[in-house]
């Protein structure tokens, strides 16, 4: 019954989707828009053996096509928003196996969001594709520099695998020995709170992945979100727990994860931490992330954005494991064209007793153009 209602949901408002698209331009003038961006990266990574330099979409944030419409209802208000990604072969699905895969390969799971939203004094409602309440939950992140590195720290090089020192033997990849335990896009019912308390609201949300067969696990979340400015401060912050249902075999498993960002507003200092803990079959995987940053108008084109971070992890993999990567990354808006264009460079190294791994160093110069 459960699997049902979800997938009913999310075909209703796939349905909804396409009616809105057959509307007359002029029906649509005052409630809907449509929003948008590209964000190529040029990716090169070095596993201390070869090397691979491609052009591909930045995982950090996958270029995307999204619609929203609106109108009054009742008290409230309903919305309808979809969006997908453009199929654009994405930077974390490179990999020493393949190294340069199709450009472009579209499929069901390139959609991102197709779903409904009521609001109104008592919250929001959420039904169909889209962020659980955990969606993003470790990313609270005032650095201007999010889009092309967070706490997710394999986006650009989940693929690639660390080799052993000497014999060059493959190992575990970046994807899965560093994770940040986010919540996930699925299609879901989802409850938001008002705002209260100065910028407090809770969320709670049950889902499944109806995009791709055979994954019946089902997911529960429950999440804190917080969002002020004040005294020449701007604040985000999350706090989220989830649980996952296995099903057909595959483990339960649940999370903790929080994150806290601060921005000066007069100076661009900002910071950030973010930590996270999974018991995945009883595997105590964790993380701790920082990042420091500044933003300031330096150039008459647009703001300048510099940051560093640092990541740690353990238990990924096996028991006693170590994570560790270090990067810098540097962003320029450019206003005029609507386009932010950066440089990023990381390193990922990964211990684990017994086997010497080498070093993963990866470099990324890319740009983003909204519309």
């Amino acid at each position: 019954m459960r699997r049902s209602i979800l997938r009913y949901a999310n075909g209703g408002a796939a349905a909804f989707a396409f009616s809105m698209l057959a509307l007359p331009a002029a029906a649509q003038d005052n409630n809907a828009r449509f929003y948008g961006f590209f964000n190529l990266v040029v990716a090169g990574v070095d596993d201390g053996f070869t090397t691979n330099t491609q052009l591909a979409d930045n995982s950090n944030a996958p270029s995307r096509l999204g619609f929203w419409w609106e109108n009054a209802v009742g008290a409230g208000t309903l919305k309808f928003n979809f969006e997908t990604a453009l199929g654009i072969r994405q930077a974390s699905n490179l990999s020493q196996i393949d190294p340069d895969p199709n450009f472009f390969n579209y499929s069901r799971g390139s959609l991102r969001k197709v779903e409904f939203i009521y609001e109104g004094n008592f919250g929001k409602v959420y039904v169909g594709q889209g962020s659980m309440a955990t969606d993003s939950i470790a990313g609270a992140d005032l650095s201007g520099n999010d889009f092309i590195s967070t706490r997710s720290i394999s986006d650009i090089s989940a693929g690639y695998a660390f080799r052993q020192t000497g014999t060059g033997t493959p190992g575990p990849t970046v994807g899965s020995t560093f994770a940040d335990f986010d919540g996930a896009r699925l299609g879901r019912l989802r409850y938001d709170s008002p705002t209260f308390g100065g910028g407090f609201f809770v969320g709670a949300s049950v889902g499944e992945n109806i995009l791709t067969s055979g994954n019946d696990d089902l997911n529960y979340d429950i999440a804190l979100w917080y969002a002020s400015e004040n005294g020449g401060m701007k604040y985000a912050g999350r706090l989220g727990a989830a649980w996952v249902d296995g099903q057909n075999g595959n483990p339960d498993n649940n999370s903790v994860v929080g994150s806290f960002s601060a921005l000066h507003l007069d100076s661009g200092v900002n910071g950030t931490i973010a930590a996270g803990w999974r018991d995945n079959s009883g595997l105590g995987s964790n993380y701790i992330y920082t990042k420091l940053g500044i933003r300031r108008d330096w150039m008459a084109w647009g703001e300048t954005r510099l940051s560093a971070d640092f990541f740690w992890g353990g238990d990924y993999v096996s028991a006693g494991d170590d994570s560790f990567t270090w990067g810098i990354q540097g962003t320029q808006v450019v206003e005029n064209a609507n386009m932010e264009l950066y440089l990023s460079y990381r390193q990922h190294s990964y211990d684990v007793a017994g086997t010497s791994y080498e070093n993963i160093g990866v470099w990324g110069l890319g740009g983003r153009w909204f519309w």
